[in-house]
């Protein structure tokens, strides 16, 4: 059976990135960064039921490493990683902040006591967008003044016609979090974004994401996961098909030919040694080895 896109109904995936962070707030010992004590508003009743016992939550732990080896631990990680990138915007007086792809992205209502100055426009599938407001009006969350919840296709609109009616300011300093998406678009869409970036923000501004490497049948066996990763989402994700990676090496060369700077990166290494290490050292678990941090700036700033 075909499953329907994100343009037909809301997105399961951000669905399962809600539960997956839902699971981490009640079960990981990391505090604050990374906590999103909220996720469990966007999920479906019988997922709410189900968190509620120990047992349960530790039994999906144990099918997400059987049948996607290594995203719990990555998920987990990307919510930290983004979470301190948004509280330090905040903590700056960054004046915008722009979620690509906000999905069920709660940092706007989580942080809200910090933001004192900065304007949050969430841009995301109208069906998402839609289903984000009930739960939050379900929860008794108010969406805040300086939030706006924006609706876009990203395959078929322009970011620029989008965010100029949203209220965007393009001579302002924003900070732009592209998390959890760029994997899904074409590669059209992907240059139309950082195209954006590049020729409609202040020369400061920076866009941070995560992406996947390229994988071949040669080549699998060499990132952790990976194989067992592939097979599921063929299986369980269809509808929400991969559709954009870059091999090893090739981000900084990407990027320059469209105007940006690398300025920072993390492998799937680095993001275990920066997010996930005990006290004594040790890692909980490996990162899935497709998945890699960047963050990028207009080559003028």
């Amino acid at each position: 059976m075909i499953q329907k896109g994100v343009e037909q109904r809301h997105s399961r995936t951000a669905v399962f990135a809600a539960l997956y962070r839902a699971v981490a707030h009640r079960e990981s010992s990391h505090g604050g960064l990374g906590a999103d004590y909220l996720a469990e508003h966007f999920l479906p009743a019988f997922f709410k039921l189900y968190l509620k016992f120990k047992i349960n939550r530790l039994r999906f732990i144990r099918r997400s490493d059987r049948l996607t080896p290594g995203m719990y631990e990555y998920l987990l990680a990307r919510t930290m990683f983004f979470d301190q990138l948004f509280v330090d915007a905040l903590n700056q007086g960054v004046p915008q902040i722009v979620l690509l792809g906000a999905g069920y992205d709660t940092r706007a209502y989580r942080f809200a006591a910090l933001n004192k100055a900065t304007n949050i426009l969430e841009l995301d599938i109208e069906t998402t967008q839609n289903r984000k407001k009930e739960c939050l009006y379900r929860a008794g969350i108010e969406v805040p003044d300086r939030v706006k919840l924006v609706p876009i296709n990203f395959n078929k609109e322009s970011i620029k016609d989008v965010l100029e009616r949203s209220g965007y300011e393009r001579d302002k300093k924003t900070v732009f979090l592209w998390e959890g998406v760029i994997y899904y678009l074409e590669p059209y869409s992907v240059d139309a974004t950082l195209d954006f970036v590049t020729k409609h923000s202040h020369h400061e501004s920076a866009i941070t994401f995560d992406y996947a490497v390229t994988i071949t049948a040669q080549n699998i066996n060499d990132y952790y996961g990976v194989r067992r990763f592939v097979r599921t989402w063929r299986e369980h994700r269809s509808g929400e098909p991969f559709k954009f990676s870059l091999a090893e090496g090739e981000l900084k060369s990407f990027l320059e030919r469209r105007g940006l700077t690398l300025v920072n990166h993390l492998n799937n290494r680095e993001i275990e040694e920066t997010f996930l290490l005990h006290e004594d050292g040790s890692p909980p678990g490996h990162i899935m080895g497709l998945f890699r941090f960047a963050k990028a700036s207009p080559s003028g700033g």
